[in-house]
């Protein structure tokens, strides 16, 4: 129809569309199968096999996927659609495509999955040569031995491990040592390490690839009395909620001479359960470390932390870190030891709450006392936003007000000073 024809006694003003067969065409189904099946393997592995029912070329490509992903979440709290995504993921196990390598897997598991089937997984994910294995599980038993089959800890495959135990207590109890041999990249949480030899936990040791390690509210066994991080390959190590429990007796040592990033992080634990930490080499190879301390700990577990970073060339502190130090100096009766020498440090960077005031005054008496024994270098102060998930969408709002008004709304966003540090002031 020509536009402004009028038709019916109503005049359009608009073109008629007329579909031609090439917009018709279904592009999608026109992509060669591996292509599909990288866009697939994206996915979870439930919408992915629901494409079975576009055409007889879908039905069976799903079979075809390395990726499995299998998210219990829309199951929470009802028994029968727990009991159906059991099932569905023992019928996808039964009619994939055995034949297929298996490069990732990924389990978010609310409710009870049952160990007869969890470990059906995880051995067909060894036989099958998974390479990346993510598992968020609450692991209600403890042990291994209850739960999880330990052949997932001697994958000669796996190059990537997250194991995440999401049930409040107890902890999963772990091998006494991982025959990972290509693990490149390992994170755990609310875990139990137990000893390999006398009163050392040594689990690490045969990881001769591992390059990323991160520890989250980790335990160790009564029998255990150290956890001795031992790897030579090593580069990033980050240790959240450094404590155990009802004691004050267990101790981390790093034996990591080619660590290049360290992250200590301490949040809600009580003062007498925090671990010390040292090191049996200097840490040569130290770039990066951040102390991150939100809760009340020792001036000499404080120092002892700060020993260990004495080679560091960009340390970071937190605000709660920084306070911390500003408590320790207002009261010089518990200040006994003095902190070490930093002898490669090239920048301090502070980092804080946009609604945190801290003043100038306290920074710099901090920063003072902190580089008192070091030698003489330039410091770059830096006090940012800290990255919460809230304040990364209000941040650049924020921003704009604190430039706009800053004596309504504090410090801004960014605050960087340079300081030509010497003993006596900055």
């Amino acid at each position: 129809m020509e536009e402004g024809k009028e038709t019916k006694g109503k005049l359009t003003t608009e073109p008629m569309i007329q579909r031609t067969t090439e917009e018709e065409r279904d592009r999608l189904s026109e992509l060669p199968d591996f292509v599909l099946l990288h866009i697939m393997n994206f996915i979870d592995t439930k919408d992915a096999l629901r494409t079975c029912i576009l055409s007889k070329r879908w039905k069976d490509l799903w079979k075809h996927l390395t990726t499995l992903s299998f998210d219990q979440s829309t199951s929470l709290f009802d028994e029968r659609r727990v009991v159906n995504f059991n099932k569905f993921v023992s019928q996808v196990l039964s009619c994939r495509d055995g034949s297929i390598l298996l490069i990732n897997v990924r389990l978010v598991i609310f409710e009870s999955i049952g160990s007869q089937l969890l470990n059906r997984i995880m051995k067909y994910a060894v036989l099958h040569n998974v390479q990346r294995l993510t598992m968020n599980i609450p692991f209600f038993y403890g042990k291994i031995s209850t739960y999880l089959d330990p052949i997932i800890f001697s994958c000669q495959s796996l190059t990537y491990l997250e194991l995440h135990n999401i049930s409040c207590w107890p902890p999963l109890e772990l091998p006494k040592s991982l025959q990972l041999p290509a693990l490149k990249t390992l994170r755990l949480t609310r875990v139990l390490f137990t000893a390999t030899n006398n009163v050392c936990a040594e689990p690490f040791t045969t990881c001769n690839l591992l390059n990323t390690l991160v520890l989250n509210d980790f335990f160790l066994h009564n029998d255990a009395k150290i956890l001795f991080i031992s790897n030579s390959n090593l580069s990033s190590l980050k240790l959240e909620n450094l404590k155990i429990r009802d004691t004050f007796q267990h101790k981390v040592v790093l034996s990591t001479p080619n660590l290049s990033s360290l992250t200590v992080c301490i949040f809600g634990a009580s003062s007498l359960s925090i671990q010390p930490l040292s090191s049996t080499c200097n840490l040569s190879c130290l770039e990066e470390g951040t102390i991150d301390i939100a809760t009340d700990i020792s001036h000499p577990v404080l120092i002892g932390w700060l020993q260990v970073f004495t080679n560091v060339k960009i340390l970071t502190l937190s605000y709660e870190t920084l306070k911390l130090i500003l408590k320790d100096l207002s009261n010089l009766a518990t200040m006994g030891s003095q902190p070490p020498c930093f002898v490669k440090l090239e920048s301090l960077k502070v980092v804080t709450y946009l609604f945190r005031v801290i003043s100038d005054e306290e920074v710099n008496k901090a920063v003072e006392y902190l580089l008192q024994n070091s030698p003489l270098i330039r410091v770059l102060l830096s006090k940012k936003l800290y990255h919460g998930s809230l304040l990364n969408y209000l941040g650049p709002v924020l921003a704009g007000l604190a430039n706009h008004n800053r004596s309504q709304i504090g410090p801004s966003l960014e605050w960087d000073h340079n300081h030509q540090h010497h003993k006596g002031g900055l």
